[in-house]
């Protein structure tokens, strides 16, 4: 289980807000700490989020 915190808490595809039980994608930056049977991830960053229904493959982030 991987647990992370959203700043912003719309859809990086559709804008709309994401809501308690709805599936989502998120990619995040971090590094794996410990592996065995399970992985531990440490995440720094969350850089993108999206409902799942709205994901087609493509990460579109803005430039900053």
């Amino acid at each position: 289980m991987m647990e992370a915190c959203l700043g912003v808490t719309t859809c990086d595809k559709c804008g709309k807000p994401m809501e308690k039980g709805q599936p989502v994608l998120v990619i995040a930056e971090g590094n794996v700490t410990e592996s065995d049977d399970e992985l531990i991830f440490k995440g720094s960053c969350v850089q993108y989020a999206c409902h799942l229904d709205c994901w087609d493959g493509v990460e579109e982030i803005e430039n900053k």
